[in-house]
């Protein structure tokens, strides 16, 4: 018994790990969310979510697939620094050159991006986000299952953005400042995680070679197009919703939205504690006993995503009155549709990145992700202008179900 326990004692930790970070980011989020909804209002918010999003989106092609491609590689060659310092260096390197080549494109191009002013020059503020984010390796922490750093970086971000709202934002012309605390809290992660990464893992920054960047570009490359697709069935809504409804709209989607993310956060470090550990089991196991390991753990996985939205549903008007304000009573029926994604989302991340990537079916999963991301966009252009805010909230929802229809077939009933 003792051997068993010291066995998944990594798992534990980075599981304790998570959970703390998660606990965190609820707890400064019921503090935030209603005082920031309550000074800036619907409008603004829903122009700083948009400007928000277009940063997101840079942050998701400079990661390009490397949370999973870089994480399965470092998980595998954790006992090699060598081999660990060329994936960290030629990692930052790819993401430094995705995100240059991005924000020259976005800043071209900033007149039809941003409607309003405003907008580009949130934009320009939030730039520190992008950086911060490079020099944040979440995926070394990961594969080398310790998380209490990523914990500890993230945690801190997230605990400078709280304080600095409070002190800064004070009426609803200072939304545009958002950005730039979120760019604070964000560059302060990169930095402490440089530090981290030299002093714990003996991983100095330098120059990558041509190659080594070309190989993680190649190995990457799956699961970029399943981290795109992933988030353009999650992040594209607010992008089309705010070319066809008001600010308002977009205001009250994205806070609903984000009510239903700090949940889906709470079901998610269990998840993410087996991604490496799995990664490294199924290195020297057959397909039989990873698909019976794969039957073993869904089952409770799904059991406690169906409990949280039974939760969320019953109880979303306390919910909304509690995270969002009285004001945003709009955002009740939006965060009861969206319940479901909770347990959805739960299946597709074990089904679909802890088993489809693990079991090296990534390109099915990458395929899977493609056409989810597509459809939901083509749901909600074709929604939006007769469904409003409602638009996004069904194509979320409809988006997860397929997903998860087309995991559980390529995990069981197509693994030949």
């Amino acid at each position: 018994m003792v051997m068993n326990i010291g066995k998944y004692k990594p798992i534990i930790e980075n599981f304790f790990s998570l959970s703390v970070l998660n606990v965190v980011n609820i707890v400064l989020q019921l503090i935030t969310l209603p005082y920031i909804l309550s000074i800036v209002g619907k409008d603004n918010y829903g122009i700083y979510s948009y400007v928000y999003m277009v940063v997101q989106y840079i942050i998701l092609f400079s990661t390009y697939g490397f949370n999973y491609s870089a994480t399965k590689q470092i998980s595998q060659q954790r006992n090699d620094n060598s081999a660990i310092t060329r994936i960290y260096n030629a990692v930052i390197g790819c993401k430094m050159l995705i995100a240059a080549l991005l924000t020259v494109a976005v800043i071209l191009c900033s007149g039809w991006v941003f409607e309003e002013r405003i907008g580009y020059m949130m934009f320009l503020l939030g730039t520190g986000m992008i950086i911060g984010d490079i020099l944040n390796p979440v995926w070394l922490f990961q594969g080398m299952e310790k998380m209490k750093y990523m914990t500890l970086v993230n945690s801190s971000s997230k605990i400078v953005f709280t304080v600095l709202v409070f002190f800064v934002v004070h009426c609803m012309d200072d939304f545009y400042l958002l950005i730039l605390l979120n760019s604070c809290g964000y560059l302060l992660a990169g930095i402490f995680s440089l530090v981290l990464a030299r002093k714990q893992f003996n991983v100095k920054l330098a120059i990558p070679s041509m190659r080594d960047m070309m190989t993680q570009f190649k190995d990457g490359g799956a699961m970029f197009g399943s981290t795109f697709g992933m988030n353009l069935y999650r992040n594209a809504h607010v992008i089309i919703l705010k070319h066809f409804v008001s600010n308002e709209a977009v205001g009250l989607f994205s806070a609903a939205e984000k009510v239903i993310h700090g949940f889906q956060s709470v079901m998610l470090p269990a998840a993410q504690a087996l991604f490496p550990h799995i990664s490294l089991k199924f290195k020297d196991k057959s397909r039989t006993e990873n698909m019976a390991t794969m039957r073993r753990m869904l089952f409770p996985f799904a059991s406690l995503a169906i409990i949280a939205a039974l939760f969320v549903y019953l109880f979303a008007p306390w919910i909304s009155d509690l995270l969002c304000g009285k004001e945003f009573k709009e955002c009740i029926p939006l965060i009861r549709i969206m319940s479901l994604v909770i347990v959805f989302g739960e299946i597709n991340y074990i089904a679909g990145i802890v088993g489809l990537v693990n079991m090296n079916r990534q390109n099915y999963f990458f395929g899977s992700v493609l056409a989810t991301g597509v459809i939901s966009c083509m749901i909600t252009l074709a929604l939006a202008a007769y469904c409003n805010a409602y638009a996004g909230a069904i194509s979320l929802v409809a988006s997860e179900a397929l997903l998860m229809i087309m995991c559980l077939y390529g995990l069981f009933k197509n693994n030949k």
